[in-house]
């Protein structure tokens, strides 16, 4: 008997098919990683710890943006002359 051992990307279980008729000859399940539950929340704790701190320094990196943004504006409101590139009205577009 002609065997094909087959390992699913999904669920990761191991099936050995039969090359001849394609019937399910044997079938091993994946083993699974148990996980303390201690472990796993000290690890939920520092996680929420963790993406705090990573939305406070978006919301820094916007303002700071946002502060060029604005600095940029105003500097190419005053002086129009100065803006680099060939640009056009959308009035004279047609």
């Amino acid at each position: 008997m002609n065997q094909l051992e087959i390992k699913c990307s999904n669920c990761k279980c191991t099936l050995w098919v039969d090359a001849t008729n394609g019937n399910i000859v044997d079938h091993k399940a994946a083993e699974h990683k148990k996980i303390n539950l201690d472990d796993f929340i000290k690890s939920q704790k520092t996680r929420a710890s963790d993406l705090e701190e990573q939305f406070k320094k978006a919301q820094i990196e916007k303002e700071k943006r946002k502060k060029k943004l604005e600095e940029d504006f105003l500097k190419a409101k005053e002086n129009p002359d100065d803006l680099k590139g060939n640009y056009q009205s959308p009035f004279e577009w047609d």
